[in-house]
């Protein structure tokens, strides 16, 4: 008889192309944003937690999607093989059923969130985010350095929802809050900045008006090293912060120094190529997965401070 059984390594490459494609990590980061935005706001209920996190993730994992598809030609011509379309790895109607599925989950999420709690302005804001996300995929992208704000915005954004469905209520809580998402908004900012460096060849096939592309790749190199240098001097505040958890803990600033350590040594990579004017003098998905890897590092201090 035949076995209907599928192939592990089948099934293995098809969850590995789904991650990549809608790169799960960076929506996990967005879920335990709105996690941590609750913790910092003093807590919530598991039910609204839960169903914050699936709304943060699942618009993510949609608009990187879209993303995708609509920047197949760009993507083929920066030789971005880590992108599974690219790869062939998927089909580009594939992609496009995926980043409307998410979508459709992260909405149905924040209209249950937005009935159980009462707060219309839960759903809103993930609507508003999910437009945005269509929009920056389709058009605004080309515009000179919207698409960065927009990134920076959505990096930032989690902790406010997340403080939005606990509703703190202390001023310190609402003030740790806003420091975390500047840091996140700034540093994220730096990271596209970076990013457009990457992908000036293919931004060309498109006419995207990055600031790399409009004023050059030193520039654009400065300015995501003082993003980052921004960030670095903000994630300091909070250890100074009187009447709050994080004042003087050593819970916070051990784990938050290195997360300062690999921005720094971002900064160092960029500052020493600084002459140079190749974009692919530096591998540059090195470095931003070393950012990503910082921002976790850094939210991680902003629990802990809070818990310990």
């Amino acid at each position: 008889m035949r076995k209907n059984h599928e192939n592990p390594c089948n099934l293995w490459l098809k969850i590995k192309t789904v991650w990549e494609l809608t790169r799960l990590e960076h929506g996990l980061m967005y879920g335990c944003g709105v996690l941590i935005g609750i913790v910092l706001a003093g807590g919530s209920s598991y039910e609204p937690a839960i169903l914050g996190f699936f709304t943060a993730l699942f618009i993510q994992a949609g608009t990187f999607a879209l993303n995708d598809y609509c920047d197949l030609e760009s993507d083929i011509a920066n030789r971005r093989m880590d992108r599974p379309l690219v790869r062939g790895e998927i089909r580009k109607e594939g992609a496009l059923v995926i980043a409307c599925l998410a979508t459709t989950l992260s909405i149905i999420s924040a209209i249950f969130l937005s009935v159980i709690l009462e707060n219309l302005i839960l759903f809103l804001l993930p609507l508003a985010l999910a437009v945005l996300g269509i929009l920056y995929d389709v058009k605004i992208k080309k515009i000179l350095a919207v698409s960065n704000f927009y990134i920076a915005f959505t990096m930032a954004v989690p902790f406010i929802y997340g403080g939005l469905i606990a509703e703190p209520r202390e001023t310190e809580m609402v003030l740790l809050i806003l420091i975390l998402s500047s840091i996140a908004f700034i540093a994220g900012f730096g990271r596209e900045v970076m990013k457009d460096i990457a992908d000036v060849k293919g931004d060309a096939l498109r006419d995207v008006r990055s600031i790399a592309r409009v004023y050059g790749v030193n520039k654009a190199k400065d300015i995501t090293v003082f993003s980052y240098c921004l960030a670095v001097i903000l994630s300091a505040v909070p250890f100074f912060l009187v009447n709050t958890s994080h004042f003087f803990n050593l819970a916070y600033l051990l784990p938050v120094m290195a997360a300062d350590v690999l921005f720094v040594h971002t900064c160092l990579k960029l500052k020493s190529f600084r002459k140079r004017f190749d974009s692919f003098d530096i591998n540059y998905n090195y470095l931003r997965k070393e950012t990503l890897i910082a921002l976790g590092i850094g939210l991680i201090a902003f629990v802990s401070g809070t818990l310990f």
